[in-house]
């Protein structure tokens, strides 16, 4: 395993908080993974071979000790292109409308750039959510404009115009007019 791959584990173990089972499989994939030694260092190596996870605190030490051990930037900024990504490619209304959520919480911690895609979800109806998902011609009209915000922050993202550099925080390097989502919203709904 190279350090990017360990990171990479690292953090989407932090990302996807499941249950106890998690942590014991990641002490399993410690255990397993002796190269996290040269990788990370003796002192972080030890640390996590010697740390009870079956202690109710485990997973909090575990994710303080990650936190401490890896730079999130990079990693943040691969996992919102896979999601804008997937709802591109992805046809579940389901799945997709889940991603919409999954965008909005991420809108509301701080990646303002996601403002079209969040306000667009959060003002559709539980109930207008649920004829979204029965009705195909429905939901593919609702997720037309979607997708080409969708299509439009991927090119800033992968250009780097839009550069997350921590969690929840980042460089935007676009142009001001292309930061409608920020100064003209009204454009971008139409209005």
């Amino acid at each position: 395993m190279d350090q990017i791959t360990g990171q990479r584990y690292l953090y989407y173990f932090i990302k996807d908080k499941k249950d106890e089972h998690s942590i014991l499989t990641f002490e399993q994939w410690v255990y397993e993974h002796d190269e996290l030694e040269e990788i990370f260092g003796e002192k972080e190596y030890f640390e996590l071979i010697s740390r009870n996870y079956k202690d109710k605190r485990a997973f909090d030490e575990t994710e303080k000790q990650i936190r401490r051990m890896i730079t999130f930037g990079p990693f943040e900024q691969e996992r919102i292109i896979l999601i804008l990504d997937d709802l591109l490619t992805n046809g579940d209304a389901t799945e997709q409308l889940e991603m919409l959520g999954t965008l909005y919480d991420e809108y509301c911690d701080g990646y303002n750039f996601l403002r079209y895609i969040a306000l667009t979800y959060i003002t559709t109806s539980d109930e207008y959510k649920e004829i979204l998902k029965r009705d195909h011609l429905k939901f593919q009209s609702y997720m037309d404009s979607i997708r080409k915000e969708a299509v439009r922050l991927l090119g800033f993202l992968r250009s780097k115009e839009i550069l997350i550099d921590e969690e929840h925080e980042y460089y935007d390097y676009r142009a001001e007019k292309d930061r409608i989502e920020i100064h003209s919203i009204n454009v971008l709904l139409g209005n």
